[in-house]
């Protein structure tokens, strides 16, 4: 797992407070461990906190190859103290040696609003850098005369080495956010059993300034919890449910601390996006596995190389009219959309009055929603605290309106993709659609629009959490490229 190194370094600066002195918890000696044969294979995610507030995600690859591994590590931070914020995302991998020496590496992240790309491997006169920031590219060297290992490595190495407790290991670390080599001591502090029962080797480190960064890691190697300054900042490992339902809230509300590593950027960018009719988008990154959802205008199809090509004509949806048992399913109250209570039914009634026409009556609620809700970053729990507290991000837009319209007797579904938003370029977010006609019709609620503007490409459809979390499955990994606007 992996804190951005220059993002934490500012934190600790801008705290003032005296650092206490380092002082571990009392452990009992085990027997020493033979040395880690072969490294945990999988994926594992954590979630990172500051003061107890959740600020990020990371998520770890480890693949075993012909002659080492592969640690792919993907991770997005954000952390504010003192009025001061610091920003990182990043995607990793590095290709390492049995004995997790480093081989090669490539590295895209984006520190504060900065993007850069590096990549690198080592030869006998040491780590040739190659940097791309800035629409530049310059080569660079790194000397060094002994082996230098990854930071995704360093929780791996001392039970590579066995984990006597006491030892103390000095090795050279590769820091890319600086692009330097930077000497790390880790010291195996002792076995330790948690409060669940899981026996652990305790480790600290000096990776950050100033204070210890404590590590606890299991008997197969995997990191269970990271500890900066007793706990100010704590990474710890959760479930892929938790952590992928995070990712999609996170990038659905365009949350400042996943808003880089979800961004997808095109160039050059759209003019005037949210006057365009017709959009084709060209996206890599998208599972197979992954349905590509249709209608609303749009299309989608698979290309030869597994890209996908989506055609969005939110005007022309004549081509995909909605099945005749689309009403009743769409109608129907859900656990997150409470279609049949009263004061919902009272304010469908008072919004649309005695209008008749399907296409004015969408148009009126629509409108009304968007005009009523203040746009934040905060997903409201219900349509009901949305009603309440008049402030919500587009999934509450897009959850109020489609329980207003199907208490209206329209047909609706919600729906999560990418919207182009001016200035920055993709990013996620909600809407929904509306039988009108025998066609579905999208609107956006968030936006006042109908029918949307053709940059609403859908992914997914539904808005129960296990369907949104589809969306964490592409965050940060689509790239896009238009074919036309127009």
């Amino acid at each position: 797992m992996r804190l951005s190194i220059r993002v934490l370094a500012c934190l600790f600066i801008l705290l003032t407070v005296p650092v206490a002195a380092f002082s571990a918890t009392r452990t009992v000696a085990k027997p020493l461990l033979p040395p880690l044969g072969k490294l945990p294979s999988g994926v594992r995610w954590y979630g990172i906190y500051l003061g107890g507030e959740r600020t990020g995600f990371s998520k770890i690859t480890t693949a075993e190859t012909a002659d080492g591994y592969e640690l792919t590590v993907e991770a997005s931070v954000r952390m504010v103290v003192m009025g001061f914020s610091r920003e990182a995302s990043s995607q990793e991998r590095y290709q390492v040696n049995r004995d997790l020496s480093l081989r090669s590496f490539q590295v895209e992240e984006v520190l504060d609003g900065t993007p850069m790309k590096l990549a690198g491997s080592v030869t006998p006169k040491g780590v040739k850098v190659s940097v791309t920031s800035g629409g530049t590219t310059r080569d660079k060297l790194l000397k060094v005369k002994e082996a230098i290992y990854p930071q995704p490595a360093l929780n791996y190495y001392p039970l590579v080495k066995g984990a006597i407790p006491g030892g103390r290991h000095r090795i050279q670390m590769l820091d890319v956010e600086a692009i330097k080599v930077k000497e790390i001591a880790i010291t195996v502090t002792g076995a330790e059993t948690l409060p669940d029962g899981t026996r652990t080797i305790r480790l600290k480190n000096d990776l950050y300034p100033m204070v210890d960064n404590d590590v606890w890691v299991d008997l197969e190697g995997n990191t269970l919890k990271e500890s900066v300054r007793d706990g100010l900042v704590e990474t710890l490992a959760e479930d892929e449910g938790s952590a992928r339902r995070f990712i999609a809230d996170a990038a659905l509300s365009r949350r400042d601390l996943i808003l880089d590593f979800s961004l997808v950027r095109v160039e050059p960018p759209l003019a005037n996006a949210t006057d365009l009719t017709c959009l084709v988008l060209e996206v890599g990154g998208i599972p197979t596995a992954m349905p590509l959802v249709q209608g609303g205008g749009q299309s989608a199809t698979r290309t030869d190389d597994g890209r996908v090509l989506f055609t969005v004509e939110p005007g022309n949806s004549g081509a995909s009219r909605a099945e005749e048992v689309a009403g009743e399913r769409f109608l129907v109250p859900t656990d997150r959309l409470p279609v049949d209570n009263p004061e919902i039914r009272g304010r469908v009634e008072s919004i649309v009055g005695d209008e008749t026409v399907p296409r004015k009556r969408v148009e009126r609620l629509v409108r009304w929603v968007a005009g009523y809700v203040e746009d934040t970053v905060t997903d409201s729990p219900s349509p009901l605290d949305t009603l309440k507290s008049r402030k919500g991000n587009c999934q509450s837009h897009a959850r109020l309106y489609t329980t207003l319209a199907r208490a209206a007797g329209i047909p609706t579904r919600f729906v999560s993709g990418l919207v182009y938003l001016e200035g920055k370029g993709f990013v996620y977010h909600s809407w929904a659609e509306s039988i009108v006609d025998g066609e579905w019709l999208q609107v956006d609620p968030t936006f006042g629009q109908v029918p949307v503007d053709a940059t609403h490409v859908k992914l997914v459809e539904g808005e129960s959490p296990d369907e949104l979390a589809a969306i964490a499955g592409v965050v940060g990994k689509i790239r896009a490229r238009v074919v036309e606007a127009k």
